[in-house]
This record gives C-alpha cells, structure tokens and sequence, in this order.
C-alpha cells in the first residue's frame, strides 16, 4: 500500500477518513523509506532492563547543552543476538556495564510498529565515545575538588592511635563486609576492635545519596568513632561510576575523620579512593590495614617499654651502687657528727643557763624602774600636783572646741569630782573656745 496524504474535500459535508491502522500503516511506509539506513546517534540511557529472552530494553534521552531539561526520548532494543556480542565486548574496553546514567554512541536503525510505536533497534556501540565522556566527568571532578581546595584535605586528619572504634558504610549484606568483619575480629579481636555498621546502597542509582547520608549520620556522633571505612566488595564494575561524582568526593574529601576505602576495583582508582585519606583495594585488606597498624604500634610499645625497662634496671644498679657507697662511707662520719654534736649541746646548755640567769636579773631589774616610773605619771600623782580630769560623755575633754553649750561635765580633783553644766563658750585671742 502506498502512502497517503490526509485531505479534505471544501465543498463535501463530510471530511475524507481513513482507520489507525490505515494511516499508521502509511507513516511506517514512510519512515522505511525515508530513514533505511544505519544512523550514530548520541543519547543518554535513562532505563535499562534485560529480559528472560535475552533481548535489552533501553530508553534513551537527550538532555541538550544544559544537560538538566530531557529534550528528546525514544524506547530502544538491543536483540539477543547482538547483545550477546556487544555486552562483553562493551565492558572489557570500559570496564563498565550498560547502565542508566552512561552517555553513548550507538548504531541504530528505526523501526515503526502500528500498535508499539518507534523504536531504535541498536547495531552498534562505540564504547572510546562513553570512555571519553566518562574520562572528561572524572577529569571535571578532579579539577573542581581542587579548584575548592579540599583535594587534600582527608589525607591532611590526623590519623588517630589507636584507632579501634570503626564507623563502617558498607551494605549489611554484602560478602564484603563479611570479610572484613572475619578479618578484623580474627584472632580473637586481640586488639579490641568495635566496629559499627552504618547501612548504605551500594549500587544503582541510590548510591551516591546513601553513602552521603551515612556519612551524615556518623558526622552526628563523631566523639564516637577514631576512623571511617567504605567498603564494596568486588564483582560486576556496573556502579563504579558513583565513586566519581563529584557531590560524593566533595564529602569523603571535607570529613573530619580519615577514611579508608576498600571499593573493591582493581583496575582503576576511583576519585573516592584519591580523595580518602587511604586506598586499600578491597575490604580485607582494609581489614588488614587496620590490624597492620596496631601490630605495628604494639610493636613498638613492646620496643619502647623493653627500653624503659632496661634503663630502669641501669639507673637501679648504679642507684643501688651509690647508695651502698654513702651507706658505708657516711656511717662513720654520722657518729662522729653525732658525737661532736652531744658536746656542743651540753656547752650549748650551760651557756644558755647562765644566759637565762643573767636575763632573768636584768629583766627583773628593768620592772621594778618601770613599776617607779608609772607611779609618778600615773592620774593620782597627777591630780595631787594640783591637776584636774574633765570628761563629757566618758570622753577625756582635750580641746575646748569639742564642747557645746548644754552639755554636762564632770571635773576630777585630787578630792574628789564636780560636775557642771555648760552655759556658754568663748574664744581667746588666739580664736580657741573659752
């Protein structure tokens, strides 16, 4: 059937109408003959999924120069066939699998179908186009980490001794931690090693959000913990990707603890992993890092308490020689120190008795002249040489000025006592109060 063109006849009452199919029919038709060739078409991959056929379901989208907007967006098939061929051969020039997220380039021829629509039926892959996107996103992630000034700064935390208590971000799950966990503990947990394990996804597209979450919450409680450890065990290298985003770098490099990694990823170092304060290649030998590090520092506590031990032992010795020495030399010289002081006390004792004896006599003397000397300046002396004491108030009256007019006085003679009223008060010539 060839195709057709839909018209409409002015003067007709009724348009001329043709059925869905009809018409889809020649839109099919027309594509076949428009597009029948093999075309490269970049695109994004939004979905993925394989069926129990084999066959590879795709959506594929165009986000444009903005990179946020979808501006296009088409259901694509890989069949069995050439999936097959191109999965293998995909992942051993990347070492990456087909995954939502992945930018390519792919041969694509397009089919129509009457009841599914569009599609584009994937031939090829050019797996140097996904590398150099990736290439350039990892490359752009590096030079703004260090553009932010933060390339270096986990590795730059002080790496604490002893570090036992160990916050781990791994999925609970995973063989991985397992064998972290046996390797740890092994031989008894000799070193007292207390993990704590903060769940995280460590694949697919809720990666990057669960592993920053994690780190969240052991920023919560950071007292609690001397190290962080993320761990993903080995295996398909699908979701590797996560370990270059830059959000997630961004916050392994600004921890305040020192990370470790152990993704699990030989063939390439992932930005994580140059960011963390150290790279281990997979979570046993994190694991053994750790262990590592305490034989290492035991060692050298054993080294430093075998030296304090024998200088111990030294300064006993010769302490012990110097004591015996004093003991036997000082002996002698102590009772005859002694001796000589008993001497010089009993001359010090019979100096000090006369001493006391001549004090005594002199002390007694100097009493009996003071004893004189306070008779004759003592007040009845005073008052029987025709002196008088006037008071006011039980205070001593020494200058007139102090007096008012009212208040009652008391003068004492040698008699016997008057008391007065005071009536008025003069000054004398020299301005005193009479």
């Amino acid at each position: 059937m060839g195709f057709f063109f839909l018209s409409t006849n002015m003067d007709a009452l009724t348009p001329t109408s043709y059925s869905l199919k009809d018409f889809l029919s020649s839109v099919k038709e027309v594509l076949a003959d428009t597009f029948d060739g093999i075309y490269w078409v970049r695109a994004e991959i939004s979905e993925l999924r394989e069926n129990a056929n084999g066959n590879c379901y795709l959506s594929l989208i165009d986000k444009g120069v903005d990179g946020r907007l979808i501006e296009a967006k088409v259901s694509a098939v890989i069949w069995k066939s050439i999936y097959n061929l191109m999965k293998p051969y995909f992942y051993s020039m990347t070492g990456q699998m087909l995954a939502p997220g992945m930018k390519v380039l792919v041969a694509v021829t397009l089919s129509f179908h009457e009841q599914y629509g569009l599609q584009l039926n994937i031939r090829e892959i050019d797996p140097s186009f996904t590398l150099g996107d990736m290439a350039r996103k990892r490359q752009e992630t590096i030079a703004q980490l260090k553009a932010d000034g933060v390339w270096d700064m986990n590795r730059q935390v002080e790496y604490p001794v002893p570090a036992r208590r160990i916050a781990v971000i791994s999925s609970g799950t995973a063989a991985g931690y397992g064998d972290f966990c046996d390797q740890l503990m092994a031989d008894g947990n000799r070193f007292g090693f207390a993990p704590t394990l903060f769940q995280a996804v460590m694949q697919g597209e809720r990666t990057i959000p669960s592993i920053i979450a994690a780190l969240e919450a052991i920023y919560g409680q950071i007292e609690e913990f001397d190290v962080v450890v993320i761990i993903r065990g080995g295996g398909a290298t699908t979701d590797m990707a996560a370990f270059d985003d830059y959000d997630l770098a961004s916050n392994v490099a600004n921890f305040p603890l020192p990370i470790i990694t152990g993704i699990g990823h030989d063939r390439d170092e992932s930005v994580v992993d140059m960011v963390a304060a150290v790279r281990c290649k997979t979570p046993t030998a994190v694991a053994a890092y750790l262990v590592e590090a305490m034989m290492d520092l035991e060692a050298e506590w054993k080294d430093m308490g075998g030296a304090l031990s024998q200088a111990l032992r030294r300064v006993l010795t010769e302490e012990t020689r110097t004591l015996d020495y004093l003991t036997h030399t000082l002996s002698g010289t102590f009772r005859m120190a002694i001796q000589q002081a008993m001497q010089n006390v009993d001359l010090l004792g019979n100096d000090i008795a006369t001493a006391f004896k001549t004090l005594l006599r002199d002390e007694s003397h100097r009493l009996e002249l003071m004893e004189k000397s306070l008779s004759l300046v003592s007040p009845e002396a005073i008052l029987k040489k025709g002196y008088s004491l006037t008071m006011c108030d039980g205070k001593v009256v020494t200058h007139v000025s102090a007096l008012h007019k009212g208040e009652k006085l008391i003068t004492y003679l040698s008699d016997g006592k008057v008391e007065s009223v005071i009536d008025k008060t003069e000054k004398n010539e020299e301005g005193d109060v009479l």
